[in-house]
């Protein structure tokens, strides 16, 4: 991925005015996919409960729920380590 920001010693960060509509579409691009994997996560917390509760979770498709959660927590994670929350 090509950067358009840069960093100065300090940790400030900036970008080249010709650039600034580029990097605002992606910062947008970044925002909508954090909020598109927290809805995604939600969606599979609701239907690990649901089926729980309906007696429905087998082991292998609890393994593969599972999997999935710690996958999107994961991704979440270091978008939030990074600042994007």
């Amino acid at each position: 991925m090509k950067r358009l920001t840069s960093r100065a010693q300090d940790g400030t960060a900036s970008v080249e005015p010709e650039r600034m509509n580029e990097a605002l579409d992606r910062l947008a691009a970044y925002e909508d996919m954090h909020d598109d994997l927290v809805a995604r996560l939600a969606d599979l917390e609701e239907t690990i409960a649901e089926r729980k509760a309906a007696g429905t979770l087998n082991a292998s498709t609890g393994n593969q729920l599972i999997a999935q959660k710690v996958a999107l927590k994961t991704t979440i994670g270091m978008f939030d380590i990074y600042g994007i929350e």
